[in-house]
């Protein structure tokens, strides 16, 4: 009896999905970069320090870039620092992993804006507070 032999397949590599898998994946990273972009780029004129670590951000922290004590930006909306303590008592309640900020303070601010904005955090619960500094 003469038994049929199988032909054996060899196996091949699909490139199309692999195309559209690469796509998808440069579209993801292009859009997240570019998110990350805006929230660095608020005009603000950081101060300079000597030593300090890479700026990071978890997703526990909210950035807050602070001008003036009139003009505070946390989330793309523009606030007061008057509004601050509400703001965060909302965001605390709203997202209760929330538990640090960064503070992106302009150059030229002085320590009572500053003051204002840790008494705020402190009253939101918040005690870890990261101050954004450029590397000089």
């Amino acid at each position: 009896m003469k038994v049929k032999r199988r032909k054996i397949k060899r196996g091949r590599i699909e490139i199309i999905p692999l195309i559209d898998t690469i796509v998808i994946l440069l579209v993801f990273y292009m859009t997240f970069s570019r998110f990350a972009e805006m929230e660095r780029s608020a005009g603000i004129k950081l101060p300079e320090s000597t030593v300090g670590a890479d700026f990071t951000q978890s997703p526990n922290q909210l950035i807050v870039n602070m001008v003036s004590a009139d003009d505070l930006t946390v989330a793309g909306r523009h606030y007061k620092a008057a509004d601050l303590p509400g703001l965060l008592g909302q965001i605390k309640t709203k997202q209760p992993d929330v538990d640090s900020l960064i503070l992106r303070g302009n150059r030229q601010m002085n320590y009572q804006n500053l003051s204002a904005f840790l008494n705020a955090c402190s009253k939101a619960g918040i005690a870890d507070v990261t101050f954004a500094t450029l590397e000089k």
